[in-house]
C-alpha cells in the first residue's frame, strides 16, 4: 500500500466545483468507531503508512556461537521464557567431563593449601609435646646419673669407665631432647611463605581451568536475553549449527506489549509527531480497528523495507521509522503487516 496524504474539505454548495470527495476517509472513520461509540468528527488531515507489528522490546535473534549438534529439550513456540533461560544447547558432554575433573583438582589443591595453613592436627601436636616431655625427663635422669657417677669417681668408689658411660647416656638424652624440641617447633611453626605461594598458585591454576571450561560450556548454550515467549524456532534437536556465520536458532520477544513500526513517507513526516493518536488496521482482522500512540520518531530517513504488494507501489522513496505503542493487548501476531492511519495534527 502506498503511503498517502488525504485532504478532506467541507463540501460547500456555492463552490461545489472545487470540492473533493470524502467517501474513502469517511469509510475509514466509520470502521474505526466501536458499535456503541458516537460518531467522531472527520479528521482534517490523515497520513497513511504501512507498518509491521513487533514486540515492544523488539524481537531478539538467538544464534549459535559454536559449531556442533543441538541437543534437547528446547522450548516450544509460544512457550513463556525468562531472562537467562536456555533456548538451545549444543552437545557438550566432553566439556562437562573435563569440568568434573577440573573441579576435583580444585578440591585437591584447596585441601593442600588448607592443610598447609592449618599446620599439624591437634593430635599430632599433643603427641609431639608428650614425646618432648618424655625426652626432657630422660635427660634430667641421665644428667643426675652422670653427676652421681662423677662424685663416686672422685671418691674412688666408681670407676672412670662408669662415669664415661653415664656421660654418654646424658649426651644421648640431650640430643634426643633437642631433636624432639625441634620437631615440636616445626609442627607449631607457621608455613613458609614460599610453600604458601606454591600451594596458592596451584589452586589458582586449577580454578582458572574450571573457569575456562565453564566459559566454553556457556558458549554452547543459547540463553534468552529477555522475558517473553519463543516466537519462532528455526532448528530442532539433532540439527547441526555453526558460528561462521552464526546459525539462527530461534527468535524470542515480549508480546505482553506490542508496537507497530511504521514507515512514514518523506513527504508526510511534517504531519507526524510524538503523542499523536493513530488507528491500525489489518486485512486479517477485517473491520476491526486498533488504536495506539506515536512514542518514537526516527532521526534519519532510510530505504523502504515493508512491502504492501499494492499496485504501483514505489520503493525508491525515503521513509522515516515511526514507533507506535498499541493500546491494551490486541491479538495481533508479531510480524503482521498492518496499515497505520495517523490522526491530523495542528499545522503551524
Amino acid at each position: 500500500m502506498m503511503m498517502r496524504r488525504i485532504w478532506p474539505i467541507a463540501i460547500v454548495a456555492a463552490v461545489a466545483a472545487f470540492a473533493i470527495p470524502l467517501v474513502a476517509i469517511g469509510n475509514d472513520h466509520q470502521e474505526a468507531m466501536t458499535d456503541n461509540a458516537p460518531p467522531a468528527p472527520l479528521p482534517q488531515h490523515v497520513v497513511v503508512a504501512p507498518g509491521i507489528v513487533e514486540p515492544a522490546t523488539e524481537e531478539r535473534d538467538i544464534a549459535a556461537s559454536v559449531t556442533g549438534t543441538l541437543e534437547g529439550p528446547m522450548p516450544a513456540e509460544g512457550q513463556k521464557i525468562a531472562v537467562g533461560d536456555i533456548i538451545a544447547e549444543v552437545q557438550n558432554q566432553d566439556l562437562k567431563a573435563e569440568l568434573a575433573v577440573a573441579e576435583a583438582q580444585v578440591a585437591i589443591r584447596q585441601n593442600e593449601l588448607d592443610r598447609l595453613m592449618a599446620g599439624a592436627r591437634t593430635e599430632e601436636r599433643q603427641e609431639a609435646a608428650a614425646e618432648l616431655q618424655q625426652t626432657e625427663a630422660q635427660l634430667q635422669l641421665a644428667q643426675k646419673n652422670f653427676g652421681r657417677r662423677q662424685t663416686l669417681v672422685q671418691r674412688g668408689i666408681a670407676s672412670v669407665e662408669s662415669a664415661d658411660a653415664a656421660r654418654a647416656d646424658y649426651q644421648s638424652a640431650l640430643a634426643r631432647r633437642n631433636l624432639m624440641a625441634a620437631r615440636v617447633a616445626l609442627i607449631n611453626a607457621p608455613p613458609r611463605p614460599e610453600d604458601v605461594a606454591i600451594a596458592t598458585a596451584n589452586l589458582t591454576a586449577a580454578k582458572a581451568q574450571v573457569a575456562d571450561l565453564n566459559a566454553r560450556i556457556e558458549k554452547t548454550r543459547m540463553r534468552s536475553p529477555i522475558n517473553g515467549i519463543v516466537l519462532k524456532r528455526y532448528k530442532e534437536p539433532g540439527e547441526t549449527v555453526s558460528n561462521i556465520p552464526p546459525t539462527l536458532v530461534a527468535i524470542v520477544g515480549d508480546v505482553s506489549h506490542l508496537r507497530v513500526r511504521a514507515e512514514v513517507d518523506e513527504a508526510d513526516i511534517a504531519h507526524v509527531q510524538l503523542g499523536q493518536h493513530v488507528t491500525v488496521t489489518a486485512d486479517a482482522f477485517g473491520q476491526r480497528r486498533f488504536t495506539g500512540t506515536v512514542v518514537k520518531i526516527g532521526s534519519r530517513l532510510g530505504p523502504k523495507y515493508i512491502k504492501t504488494d499494492a499496485p504501483g507501489e514505489r520503493f525508491d522513496t525515503k521513509v522515516l521509522d515511526t514507533m507506535v505503542a498499541l493500546d491494551g493487548h490486541p491479538p495481533l501476531p508479531s510480524g503482521l503487516r498492518v496499515t497505520v492511519l495517523f490522526d491530523a495534527v495542528p499545522q503551524s
